[in-house]
C-alpha cells in the first residue's frame, strides 16, 4: 500500500513538474519576443538618427559650397570638406546598413551580436580618422579666414569657438548614443543567451 501512494504521489509531481515546464517554457517565449522587439526598436532609432545625419550631410555639402565661397576660401579647401562629408556619408549608410531591424526581431542572435559589435568597433575606428582630419581642417580653415581682410579675427574666433563646441557637442552625443544603443542591444543578447 505504501508503495501504490509513494508511486502515486511520484507521479502527481511529475505531473505538476510538467505543467510547470510548460509554463515557463511560454513565459521564456513571452521574454524572448518582448526582448527582440526592444532590440529592433533600437535598431530601428539607429538607422533613423543615421537618416537624419546623411540628410544633414547631404544638405551640408552644397551649403559648404556657398558659404566658403562667400568666404572667399580656397577651392582646395572646399573640395577637401566636401569630399570629407562625402566619405562620413557614406561611412554612416554602410555601417548603419550592417544591421536591419527585421533582423533583430527573426534573426540568429550570434550574427545580431556580431553586426552590433561591428557597427560599435566601426564608430571607434571612425573617431581614429575623423580627429585628424578635423585638426588638419580646423588649422586650414583658420589659416584661410586669417588671409581675409574683410573678416574681423573677434568674428573668426567666435564664430569658430561657436561651431567647435556645438559641433563637439553633436558629435559626442551622437558618438555616446550610438555605443550606448549598441551595448544595450548586446546585453539583451546575453541575457537572452543565459
Amino acid at each position: 500500500m505504501n508503495e501504490y501512494i509513494d508511486s502515486r504521489e511520484l507521479q502527481q509531481m511529475k505531473e505538476q513538474l510538467a505543467i510547470l515546464t510548460q509554463k515557463l517554457d511560454k513565459e521564456t517565449i513571452v521574454n524572448e519576443r518582448l526582448m527582440r522587439r526592444a532590440m529592433k526598436e533600437k535598431v530601428t532609432k539607429m538607422q533613423r538618427n543615421a537618416l537624419i545625419k546623411g540628410i544633414a550631410i547631404a544638405f551640408g555639402i552644397p551649403y559648404t559650397i556657398g558659404i566658403f565661397h562667400m568666404l572667399g576660401v580656397s577651392a582646395w579647401l572646399c573640395a577637401f570638406t566636401i569630399l570629407f562629408l562625402a566619405v562620413a556619408l557614406v561611412f554612416d549608410y554602410h555601417t548603419h546598413n550592417v544591421l536591419k531591424p527585421r533582423e533583430a526581431l527573426y534573426g540568429n542572435l550570434m550574427d545580431v551580436q556580431k553586426k552590433a559589435l561591428r557597427i560599435k568597433q566601426a564608430y571607434q575606428n571612425w573617431l581614429k580618422v575623423s580627429i585628424p582630419f578635423l585638426i588638419i581642417w580646423c588649422t586650414w580653415f583658420l589659416y584661410e579666414l586669417s588671409l581675409q581682410a574683410h573678416i574681423p579675427t573677434e568674428a573668426i574666433i567666435t564664430g569658430f569657438v561657436c561651431g567647435g563646441i556645438i559641433g563637439g557637442l553633436i558629435g559626442i552625443k551622437q558618438y555616446n548614443k550610438v555605443q550606448r544603443t549598441a551595448d544595450e542591444i548586446l546585453e539583451q543578447i546575453e541575457e537572452m543567451q543565459v
